[in-house]
């Protein structure tokens, strides 16, 4: 679905991502944890062609679906009219399936209220929503849940994990969330500090969908570690 080769990306006189190199399978869910600030947006940006990189991208979809780490919601606007933007934008019209992903996302009934009339919880749901709409076979999500709380948290992973396998969709994370890294992905690519590079690959066994009991499975802490020691312990 995705194929980076030798990816390098420079602001200016800095280096922020130096020769990495990575390729996502569809269907999967690859996740990129490292330090703040080392680079996993810009890989992201580059992905997504937003800044000027070196090296090769290759993207094997034009149904690309994009959340940042804030929701961008425009509070004038309906959640139904947020949610199909990128369509009008397109002049394309809303899939025939339209009320049933509402529903599947826990938005319907909710469709002519505002975003500031909805939880933090529900603002994410339509975000990701909006995102499935540009193109649910690829998402990429820039650290979608950093903005609510740790119980919402859970629940949306939770939510999350169950949608994205319902739809087949394959996923980039960006996340700095080593828990929330383990509990979603197939995969985990850590990254060093600025300049980003791969210092280890990570492979999560649990079978999807993932639910409340994936974190209390022993393998779960011991993945999780070996991240962090992964993390702590790079030069």
């Amino acid at each position: 679905m995705i194929k980076v080769s030798q990816l390098t990306v420079r602001y200016g006189e800095l280096k922020a991502v130096e020769d990495l190199s990575l390729e996502v399978q569809r269907g999967e869910i690859l996740s990129l944890v490292g330090p703040s600030g080392c680079g996993k947006t810009t890989v992201v940006k580059a992905i997504l062609g937003l800044i000027p990189y070196e090296g090769k991208i290759e993207i094997f979809t034009s149904r690309l679906g994009y959340c940042p780490q804030k929701d961008v919601l425009f509070d004038w606007m309906t959640v139904y009219e947020n949610a199909v933007l990128p369509l009008v934008l397109r002049k394309e019209q809303p899939p025939s399936n339209i009320k049933e992903l509402f529903e599947r996302f826990g938005l319907s009934g909710f469709e002519e209220k505002r975003p500031y009339q909805l939880s933090g919880g529900m603002r994410q749901k339509l975000s990701l929503l909006r995102a499935v709409l540009s193109g649910e076979e690829l998402l990429v999500l820039d650290e979608p849940f950093s903005s609510v709380d740790a119980y919402t948290r859970k629940k949306l992973q939770i939510w999350l994990s169950e949608i994205v396998h319902r739809m087949k969709s394959t996923v980039v994370l960006i996340t700095h969330d080593v828990e929330e890294a383990v509990f979603l992905s197939d995969r985990i690519l850590i990254l060093s500090d600025r300049p980003a590079r791969i210092l280890k690959e990570i492979r999560v066994p649990f079978s999807k969908p993932r639910t409340i009991k994936t974190f209390s499975d022993p393998r779960f802490s011991e993945i999780e570690e070996e991240v962090l020691e992964t993390l702590m312990n790079q030069p």
